[in-house]
């Protein structure tokens, strides 16, 4: 075996654990473009594709033509991406997503809610929202190299005062802390031995501007470990749109649901993970939940 092909066997025993990761992550989808997307589930049920039936999780992308199996005593809240329904079934029961609407087989008749945003949602799409970002996957690279960032981290942010979080890489270590602008400008820097950070009153971001931020330790053996995150304020209207289109804490989870992934394609990755991590408290079972919860 030549060097060349030992180095491409390693590669690939590498980065085959990766593959799974990120399929592991996946939204369940049957075949075809997605007219539906599943905004909460209690209980069993499964969508026929391939051949087969796979489990239907929260945030499975359901195609025209998906047929889905509800369980006796379950409960399935799907909405229309592009006429902004609701539609919640209750097992046990059969449907079938066609493309402007679902067609029930067998069981009870499902209840139709209005657009799940509410009027401030009229005219929102919800996209499908995709794998869990590949940052989950690829820190393995470097779990010995870096300081971890908890937030703030390829992202936009709703705050002009943001808090900085990081992982401790071990007790005692003091950071120093240092946030730039997009021109290369320091705006504050600071030395503290907490692993968070809130920017003082003095300090205000811009709406609309690119900031980078970073975190650096020294090991006792003088080792030196960093870390730096690109991340920015949104803008004025899309703040705007966000504080608007936000469900009352005792909304039902569907809506909550709903706008997770409305942030999530706004780019606003940290606000949405509030959502993810609540909704993963209330059902602890659902696989995508737990993923999102936790990146």
């Amino acid at each position: 075996m030549t060097k060349l092909t030992e180095m491409a066997d390693r590669m690939r025993r590498m980065l085959l654990p990766l593959a799974w990761c990120v399929i592991a992550v996946l939204p369940v989808a049957a075949h075809g473009a997605g007219v539906a997307m599943v905004t909460d589930l209690q209980g069993k049920a499964t969508v026929a594709g391939d051949g087969r039936s796979h489990d239907v999780t929260i945030l499975a992308e359901l195609a025209a033509g998906a047929q889905v199996q509800l369980g006796a005593g379950a409960t399935l809240v799907a909405l229309y991406l592009d006429a902004g329904d609701e539609y919640v079934f209750k097992g046990p029961a059969q449907i079938v997503f066609k493309s402007a609407q679902p067609e029930v087989i067998s069981g009870a008749k499902p209840e139709k809610r209005s657009p799940s945003l509410g009027k401030g949602g009229k005219d929102i799409r919800i996209k499908p929202v995709g794998m869990a970002q590949g940052a989950i996957v690829m820190r393995s690279f470097h779990t010995n190299a870096r300081v971890r960032l908890l937030d703030l981290h390829g992202t936009r942010t709703l705050e002009t005062q943001p808090e900085f979080r990081w992982q401790a890489l071990q007790p005692g270590l003091k950071y120093q802390f240092e946030i730039t602008d997009d021109t290369g400008h320091t705006l504050h820097e600071t030395q503290l031995e907490a692993t968070s950070f809130q920017l003082p009153a003095g300090v205000q971001l811009k709406e609309g501007a690119s900031y980078t931020w970073e975190v650096s330790t020294r090991l006792p053996d003088g080792r030196k470990y960093s870390s730096a995150g690109d991340f920015s304020v949104a803008a004025a209207d899309l703040r705007a749109q966000a504080i608007a289109l936000r469900p009352a804490a005792a909304a039902p989870l569907s809506t909550r649901i709903a706008y997770a992934a409305w942030l999530e394609q706004m780019e606003l990755k940290d606000e949405a993970r509030k959502y993810w991590q609540a909704a993963s408290s209330e059902r602890p079972d659902d696989p995508r939940l737990r993923a999102l919860a936790g990146q």
